[in-house]
């Protein structure tokens, strides 16, 4: 009876899928959504769709990764640990998870801001209200208090449906304001349309956060690479048929422009009623994710610092619970962004590239874990493994490398974004020199045998071998 409860109360595939939508979607898909649109039209569906099929990729080679090392929290911290070494742990999981996210979450609070001073009116800047939800958001989880997981559900869900009505009522033309008449293609040109792959990347990267849930799943060797599959068609389906509501109800060249596209397109769709629909789910969405960021940032800290890739104090947690020197650090570092008023659209999107450049260095380094992993280990069991190999990985390589290149159809952000990443990386990989080979005292590109990664994973093994680092609760 205790084992029929316990797998009662495992998560389902719907629950995974749910899980992975809600990392994915985010009220700052907005603005390159409709920057795409504004572009080329609705042929930005193709963008889109390549997008999401490469990302697939990556999610699938994410996926035999984690069938290889199952259960392990640290994910892709550990897995590149066997398949690259330390080195290029530190540089790819302190750039791809923490830096892009210090980029990301003032992203959200801006989004946030625009829909505030949307709602409220008046002269108050914008900053005021990003900077103040990122305070509320850095006490509440100082005091160890999260958002439970259905609320978490509940809200990626109300964003969800809320996305598929409005554009499925705007694509349909079934809305209560006036069809504009535009043409509904701006370029068929792959020239104009390929380079756009790098603006669709942010509506698709997250799935990968499915992956630590797999230790509470139902069949997790099925369920985890079908719910991180599901998770971005799904999107994929509501991003192209949002596209198509843009072109019947807001002029391409004005949702392109717009620093909130999303109050622009339900104003025009269905009026009143629409824009406050919007609002309320903006908001919901806004505080959400940015509260998300906070808390998988924590983790990912906490977690390399328990297996000695970060310094032992990230470790250290007050009386709540919370590990509050990462909380504090990614919180000012956020608002310190924040200040800079960054409410306008092209500044968003600004923040929004520089993220994603870090994301996509981790799917590549994803990809390139896989390739080396299946010729080190070509006997090591697998519940699943991605198909036709190396196929999927070099074309996920490529697909990627491609989109780095063309981080930008702008010449000059392009070069700036590469200028700050190239800086960034830099400066992470000095400081990932210097720990690996003066702290750790091991080899910068020798890789972790697989057993001592999996044993990592059990508290002891830091305790029995570090115990001056330790840090005891207050």
């Amino acid at each position: 009876m205790e084992e029929e409860t316990r797998m009662q109360n495992k998560i389902s595939l719907f629950g995974a899928v749910s899980t992975g939508i809600g990392m994915i979607i985010a009220t700052s898909c907005f603005i390159p959504l409709a920057s795409g649109a504004s572009t080329v039209g609705i042929t930005f569906i193709i963008a889109l769709i390549l997008v999401c099929m490469v990302n697939m990729m990556a999610a699938g080679s994410i996926a035999e990764l984690n069938a290889l090392m199952p259960n392990l929290t640290g994910g892709l911290a550990q897995y590149t640990l066997v398949g690259l070494g330390p080195f290029v742990t530190i540089v790819v999981m302190v750039g791809g998870y923490i830096i892009s996210n210090v980029f990301a979450a003032p992203a959200e609070g801006a989004m946030f801001a625009n829909v505030m001073a949307n709602f409220i009116g008046g002269d108050i800047p914008t900053s005021v209200y990003s900077v103040a939800l990122t305070m509320v958001l850095i006490f509440v989880n100082l005091r160890g208090m999260t958002m439970s997981a259905l609320v978490q559900t509940a809200i990626a869900s109300f964003m969800v449906i809320s996305l598929f009505l409005l554009g499925l009522i705007g694509a349909l033309g079934l809305g209560t304001g006036i069809e504009v008449e535009q043409a509904p293609v701006l370029s068929f040109s792959p020239g104009d349309i390929f380079p756009l792959m790098t603006t669709a990347f942010w509506l698709f990267i997250g799935s990968e956060f499915i992956v630590p849930l797999g230790k509470d799943m139902k069949n997790p060797k099925r369920n985890v690479p079908r719910a991180m599959l599901l998770s971005l068609a799904i999107m994929g389906i509501i991003q192209c048929v949002m596209v198509l509501g843009f072109s019947h109800y807001t002029p391409w060249a004005a949702v392109g422009a717009d620093d909130s596209p999303h109050l622009l397109y339900a104003t025009a769709l269905l009026g009143e009623p629409g824009r406050w629909w919007m609002i309320f789910a903006a908001l919901f969405a806004a505080v959400s994710t940015q509260n998300s960021i906070i808390c998988s940032v924590a983790e990912i800290c906490c977690g390399m610092a328990k297996i000695r890739l970060l310094p032992a104090i990230f470790q250290k947690k007050n009386k709540y619970g919370a590990p509050y020197l990462i909380i504090w650090l990614l919180g000012i570092a956020t608002i310190l962004i924040e200040t800079t008023d960054i409410s306008s659209g092209e500044a968003i999107t600004f923040l929004i590239l520089c993220s994603s450049l870090f994301w996509m260095v981790t799917y590549i380094i994803c990809h390139v874990n896989v390739i080396i992993l299946r010729r080190k280990m070509a006997q090591a069991p697998r519940s699943f493994k991605m198909p036709l190999f190396p196929l999927f990985q070099a074309i996920g390589i490529v697909a990627t490398t491609y989109m780095i290149y063309y981080i930008s159809t702008d010449p000059d952000e392009r070069m700036l974004i590469f200028k700050l990443t190239f800086a960034l990386f830099l400066g992470i990989g000095i400081w990932a020199l210097y720990w690996v080979r003066y702290h750790l005292h091991l080899p910068i590109f020798r890789h972790i045998p697989l057993p001592q990664v999996m044993a990592m994973e059990n508290p002891a093994y830091y305790l029995t071998r570090h115990p001056e680092e330790i840090h005891p609760k207050n």
